[in-house]
């Protein structure tokens, strides 16, 4: 029979030789060198065609014009040390089909096949069979993205040979080998996602296509692939030191069109957690302290489209608020004709604009008469009553209407 000439042959071996001919694999595997007896008379096979596979090879040859003198056939195979080992025998002398699997993709192998004789011995080997071994064609079309925050998608077009079971993602190492990471179980679904990677670090890739049998295409072209950049540290941040309970912030705007907000972080002590405190997407920020004399430390990012946020800066911008001002020392404190006289020492900070004082009127509960918008450093109370214990106490106030702690306080009572 001419070599694949039979339809029926055609259809047979494009499944594997499946249904026809009584195809044989590899039953009886044999790694010993034998020394075979040969027998002249045997008849030698003959009309030897190949049908090559990405790990495997189908054989076929002319039937035997006297099967009755065989018992069947041997396969023989070389091996890398360049002797013929014996890989299958087959028990059938009307067999004219033969497949060796389990072999190398796009590798060179040579096999002989001889008749074993129903006495025993074998014929003469058959003339030498050069076989290479085919490969699947790489996957084609490979991308991988630029711009995604912290991962990157990996995609290519489906394969075109309908045998492949799924795809294999692999990612270079440092060291410049490629290792597997992913796993993709169908043909027609085509991408992958590297996740939990570096902001704005690059990664190459390549993707392999396996079949139904293991056997695996050539590796994809190479391609790379990046993860979004943190948006750029923000530069000129600056915190206000001279405002009464709160602090001014304020920064250069970012540069960068994708950024859309900034987040704030604040902390009591330079070395404490910085935590976030607010977001605002103007380039400044005021935070209500509510406390005097309060130190606070800042840090600011910016955050992008993405929600992608920068990197935190080693430095932190230090702003505080005002202190309460200095408080005032009274030097005099007297009843003279029937009215009381509180004299203290001027402030000489800068700050002070005014003074006040409070006068409490027995009860420590009582809550206290104010008498404010005082420029000098004297007061005068004509307003006490006969037996009637008074205290007093003096503060200084700033611009911003900041009082100082009230001065160590003065008793008086009038008894006319």
């Amino acid at each position: 029979m001419g070599f694949y000439k039979n339809a029926v042959f055609l259809i047979c071996l494009g499944l594997i030789f499946s249904s026809c001919a009584h195809p044989h694999k590899n039953d009886t595997l044999s790694f010993n060198q034998q020394k075979e007896a040969t027998n002249a008379s045997l008849p030698v096979v003959q009309g030897i065609r190949t049908i090559n596979d990405v790990e495997s090879v189908g054989f076929e040859w002319q039937a035997i014009d006297r099967p009755w003198l065989i018992d069947g056939f041997v396969i023989y195979r070389m091996q890398k040390d360049q002797t013929y080992r014996r890989v299958a025998t087959i028990r059938n002398p009307l067999a004219t089909h033969y497949y060796d699997d389990g072999l190398t993709p796009q590798t060179d192998y040579t096999y002989q096949i001889a008749t074993i004789g129903r006495n025993g011995g074998i014929s003469q080997m058959s003339a030498a069979i050069l076989v290479h071994t085919s490969y699947i064609n790489p996957v084609e079309r490979v991308f991988a993205s630029q711009a995604s925050p912290q991962e990157i998608k990996i995609f290519w077009s489906p394969h075109p040979n309908p045998s492949i079971a799924r795809y294999i993602v692999q990612r270079e190492n440092p060291d410049g080998k490629f290792s597997n990471i992913g796993v993709v179980k169908n043909r027609l679904y085509v991408e992958y996602f590297d996740k939990n990677l570096p902001s704005g670090a690059k990664q190459h890739y390549r993707v392999i296509a396996e079949n139904f049998d293991g056997a695996k295409s050539l590796p994809s072209v190479v391609v790379e692939g990046q993860t979004r950049p943190l948006p750029l540290p923000l530069v000129n941040l600056q915190a206000s030191t001279n405002l009464t309970r709160k602090v001014e912030l304020s920064w250069t705007p970012s540069s960068q069109s994708d950024v859309v907000a900034y987040r704030i972080y604040a902390t009591n002590r330079l070395d404490g957690h910085f935590k976030s405190i607010a977001e605002t997407k103007a380039p400044h920020y005021t935070d209500e302290v509510d406390m005097d004399g309060a130190e606070r430390f800042y840090k600011v990012v910016a955050v992008d489209s993405s929600g992608l946020e920068g990197a935190m800066p080693n430095e932190a911008a230090k702003g505080m608020t005002l202190p309460r001002p200095t408080t005032p020392i009274i030097t005099k404190g007297t009843i003279e004709d029937g009215q009381a006289i509180i004299e203290w020492q001027g402030v000489s900070d800068g700050r002070v604009k005014s003074y006040a004082v409070y006068r409490f009127d027995g009860s420590s509960n009582s809550s206290p008469l104010r008498f404010g918008n005082l420029t000098t450093t004297q007061f005068i109370d004509k307003h006490m009553e006969n037996g009637q214990k008074y205290r007093y106490q003096v503060v200084s106030i700033d611009g911003a209407g900041l009082e100082s702690r009230p001065s160590k306080e003065v008793e008086l009572r009038l008894d006319r």
